[in-house]
């Protein structure tokens, strides 16, 4: 998508290939990319980039299976949900003394197997400016060494490495605007993205043109 023009009545998109369509109604789901469609809007919104680093372990020979997604006590740090926990101060003084390389790479472990069989290993968190093209191997000997502690798998042969960008909102949950008349911008849903997308579009659809 190049670009967008509104009369008030009709938008108008056009295409990376040059293609003109006309809408009624335009919702743009931008992610990651800030600065091609609406920038001023999108830099003013307080949006923060992350990168996060993950590593997947290739499948097993045998019917080997982990069971239920798992994470250590390092995530209770990083999700707003765990806030309440009393003892979370005590957690994140005990990392910041003992293991100080996991809060400078924003580091908690989870691990979890899809459907083939692969466990997908992750993962770091780096923001804005400290984000390079460039993946780190530091953070990935440190989430193995980390994971390492809490899971014994069959072996640890890493089939693959790969890194995510995603935009995240600080002050909520969601980042919405309407630029242009019908023309709506939805990111910033963070690294839940993923997993609300479908209600959130859901929700955000009946909003705007309600179910008679």
């Amino acid at each position: 998508m190049r670009s967008i023009e509104s009369d008030g009545r009709t938008i108008r998109l056009e295409t990376s290939h040059y293609q003109t369509y006309e809408f009624d109604y335009v919702i743009v789901c931008c992610g990651a990319e800030l600065q091609l469609l609406f920038p001023e809007v999108l830099t003013n919104a307080g949006l923060k980039l992350c990168k996060l680093q993950m590593m997947q372990v290739r499948a097993y020979e045998t019917r080997w299976t982990l069971g239920p997604h798992l994470a250590s006590g390092l995530t209770l740090r990083h999700y707003q949900n765990f806030s309440a926990c009393p003892s979370l101060a005590a957690l994140k003084e005990r990392i910041a003394t003992e293991t100080p390389e996991l809060d400078r790479f924003g580091i908690h472990v989870m691990a979890s197997q899809n459907n083939d069989g692969e466990i997908i290993l992750g993962d770091s968190h780096e923001y804005d400016d400290e984000i390079e093209p460039f993946d780190n191997s530091l953070i990935d000997c440190l989430i193995l060494r980390e994971l390492r502690k809490i899971l014994i798998l069959p072996n640890w042969t890493i089939a693959r490495h790969w890194h995510g960008i995603y935009a995240k909102l600080p002050t909520g949950p969601v980042f919405e605007a309407m630029p242009m008349k019908n023309v709506h911008v939805v990111t910033g849903t963070g690294g839940a993205g993923m997993t609300m997308a479908f209600g959130l579009a859901e929700r955000f659809w009946d909003r705007l043109l309600p179910r008679s």
